[in-house]
């Protein structure tokens, strides 16, 4: 599971996803606290766990662009 924190807008959510797509991960969007509608908000998505070390590397390259905190769980 990849836990994305403070995501400020939908251009942020959407450069994570971009970052996973690039990737060629197989990820699944699991939710959005407090809601997808609304932001900033955490969100979570469903990774494979072999590519936990990749995708945690590039969230790092994209949370000092965006300003929020991402960690696979």
């Amino acid at each position: 599971m990849l836990r994305v924190e403070n995501v400020k807008s939908e251009a942020a959510l959407e450069a994570v996803r971009d970052a996973l797509d690039r990737l060629g991960v197989d990820y699944r969007f699991a939710r959005a606290e407090p809601d997808e509608d609304r932001f900033p908000q955490t969100s979570y998505f469903y990774i494979p766990d072999g590519s936990a070390e990749e995708v945690e590397h590039v969230m790092q390259q994209l949370s000092e662009e965006h300003g929020f905190d991402a960690e696979t769980l």
